[in-house]
């Protein structure tokens, strides 16, 4: 059995995996632990908690050059397969304009 702690209510929660060990002996090599807004799996004050954290200007920024360049916020498809088939083939051609113009320019050294 595994126990999961929330951080909420400060309590464990015992739950059966999929695979039981047939002699009961076996027990897991880690826990799971869920993670919310408020517990996030890597603490806010440490190093690797700060370096994501900048880095995720840069991702807003391209998500939102996605959206309004590139035509991915007036979806005129519905279903879950249909828009990400249309994120892909719209992601794919941003690539393909980067590769392109990457070709152009000439190497330096």
């Amino acid at each position: 059995m595994f126990e999961r702690f929330t951080e909420r209510a400060r309590q464990v929660v015992v739950f059966a995996p999929e695979w039981r060990c047939p002699t009961g002996a076996c027990r897991p090599a880690s826990t799971w632990v869920k993670a919310d807004r408020l517990h996030p799996l890597i603490p806010r004050e440490t190093a690797r908690s700060r370096k994501l954290y900048r880095s995720r200007g840069a991702v807003e920024r391209e998500f939102g050059r996605l959206k309004h360049e590139w035509a991915l916020l007036p979806l005129r498809v519905r279903g879950l397969e249909r828009v990400r088939l249309h994120a892909q083939r719209t992601i794919l051609a941003k690539l393909s304009c980067v590769l392109a113009r990457a070709r152009t320019l000439p190497l330096t050294t």
